[in-house]
């Protein structure tokens, strides 16, 4: 899915398939992402100020770190926050 600089603030993402999608700077803030599938998916720059990621399916730290969140942000026990994210 080619989904650069998308509008996805708050959006209802559980389940979805986002495998290799690209999402660079893509606004997903407030998004719940719960059993959405990352695999491949690009998060370079993208917002994820306050998305729920906390059972999002191989979610990887690289892409975590490509992207900027803040203390909202919901991970997986498996990611680290990031140091540059507010």
């Amino acid at each position: 899915a080619d989904l650069l600089g998308a509008d996805l603030r708050g959006a209802d993402l559980r389940g979805a398939e986002l495998r290799g999608a690209l999402l660079i700077a893509a606004d997903l803030r407030d998004a719940r992402l719960a059993r959405a599938e990352l695999i491949g998916a690009d998060l370079r720059d993208a917002l994820l100020h306050g998305a729920d990621l906390a059972e999002a399916v191989y979610l990887t730290q690289a892409q975590v770190n490509a992207a900027t969140g803040d203390a909202r942000t919901r991970l997986p026990r498996t990611v680290e926050r990031p140091s540059h994210w507010s």
